[in-house]
């Protein structure tokens, strides 16, 4: 070992000793700004639908150019992450996601909101691939834990976004959310301010290798030496087909999810007819306690790898739909609504490490993937579950999300036979 220490440069130990808690808290902390911006324009859409003179088709556009570039080009900016880090996307995500936003209570034509909304959905897009590919660097071995702190922080910027513009629409209307690119503008100047720790951070040689589908065997092929390499075994089709089953995985949850805090309200109030006042409390509580669950979930995943909590996740909800199906809408349905919440945003981070483990040198493009494709695809489902709510109504959403945790779970299986390991070593 002193051997080892005497030879590395003086320049990487002294970065290894340095402490990583502050960088990884920093980077939670532009997660939850830069996703701020997506989370703030469901609040704002009826303000633009009324100045504008928006159809609910021309509404929904906005929503899908949202969605598009800011969750399924991910991958874009993950591949080009990977061949060459960017660490400058980091504080300019950040402040391109809240300076689109900002604007767009002070254009003149849709057109033009249009493009302010792409423009501000391109800077999520950036920050994320970049942010999670960093997060792993600084977790050490404990990369569950580490991703579970990034990734909280997205989970509360997209709740805070929309309390943050909702704020700002009744101090000064549309005009006020020009003050929206404040918190941007603050994360940013941090983010340049701690951009020479940023920068430094990099690949520690031969450190890592990618999962071992052959239950211990030895493969043919060597490594690339220099920081790209890139290990023959890491692209063969073993690899590829559990990173598909990785990527329908999130399909499934993103569904799950989408379909829960969407229909959750509309079970609430037209089929158990409650307070419409009261509903927003109940998705309150689902949204909140998938923040709890982001940081359970992630020491979880150190201790017992990621295919057991994916399966556990998904074992929990099946009993836990249904017995909400059965609480009616008091305190018992809140205190299912949060368990339910918990454990199905629990997997969050615990996907994006396993799909880091499975590309372990290409860690951007397994983050756009699983951050971004994955989620954004899902949304795809919420129109099908609006199909079956028109024809059987509303609780036969609610039992196809049951089968759709079913599938999830057959899917977390399969990943536990292909992995013969409980977590990383």
């Amino acid at each position: 070992m002193e051997a080892t220490s005497s030879t590395m440069p003086a320049g990487k130990a002294a970065r290894q000793k340095r402490p990583v808690a502050g960088v990884l808290l920093l980077l939670s902390w532009g997660h939850l700004v830069t996703d701020m911006a997506q989370g703030a324009l469901p609040a704002l859409l009826p303000v633009l639908k009324q100045v504008f003179a928006l159809t609910y088709a021309q509404a929904s556009l906005l929503v899908l150019v949202s969605n598009v570039a800011s969750s399924v080009i991910q991958p874009v900016f993950g591949y080009f992450a990977d061949r060459r880090p960017a660490r400058w996307l980091l504080p300019a995500g950040c402040l391109v996601a809240g300076a689109g936003l900002a604007s767009t209570g002070l254009l003149p034509w849709f057109s033009v909101l249009l493009l302010a909304v792409a423009i501000s959905s391109l800077g999520v897009a950036a920050y994320h691939p970049e942010g999670s590919r960093a997060a792993n660097l600084v977790s050490g071995k404990r990369k569950g834990s580490g991703m579970a702190v990034f990734s909280v922080g997205g989970n509360l910027g997209f709740g805070l976004g929309s309390l943050f513009m909702a704020w700002l629409l009744t101090l000064g209307g549309a005009k006020a959310t020009v003050y929206f690119i404040l918190p941007a503008l603050f994360t940013a100047g941090i983010l340049l301010l701690y951009w020479p720790r940023l920068n430094s951070l990099q690949e520690e040689g031969g450190a890592e290798r990618p999962l071992d589908l052959t239950g211990g065997k030895e493969r043919s092929g060597t490594a690339l030496p220099g920081e790209n390499r890139t290990a023959v075994v890491e692209w063969d089709k073993g690899t590829l087909a559990s990173f598909a089953l990785l990527l329908i995985f999130i399909i499934f949850r993103s569904w799950l999810h989408a379909g829960l805090s969407t229909y959750i309200p509309l079970y609430y109030t037209d089929y158990l007819h409650g307070n419409a006042h009261l509903a927003g409390y109940f998705v309150s509580v689902f949204l909140l306690a998938g923040a709890f669950g982001t940081l359970l979930g992630g020491p979880l995943t150190d201790v017992l790898g990621a295919p057991r909590v994916m399966a556990g996740s998904m074992a929990l909800l099946i009993p836990l739909i249904y017995l909400f199906l059965h609480a009616g809408g008091g305190p018992a349905a809140l205190v299912l609504l949060a368990f339910i919440g918990a454990a199905l945003i629990s997997t969050f981070s615990t996907t994006i490490v396993l799909g880091q483990q499975l590309m372990p040198h290409r860690k951007g493009l397994a983050s756009g993937f699983t951050i971004g494709f994955g989620v954004g695809m899902g949304g795809v489902g919420v129109t099908l579950l609006g199909v079956l709510a028109d024809h059987l109504g509303v609780p036969a959403v609610f039992h196809a999300l049951n089968l759709l945790a079913v599938a999830g779970l057959l899917l977390a299986l399969v990943l536990i036979l292909r992995f013969p390991w409980s977590a990383e070593s």
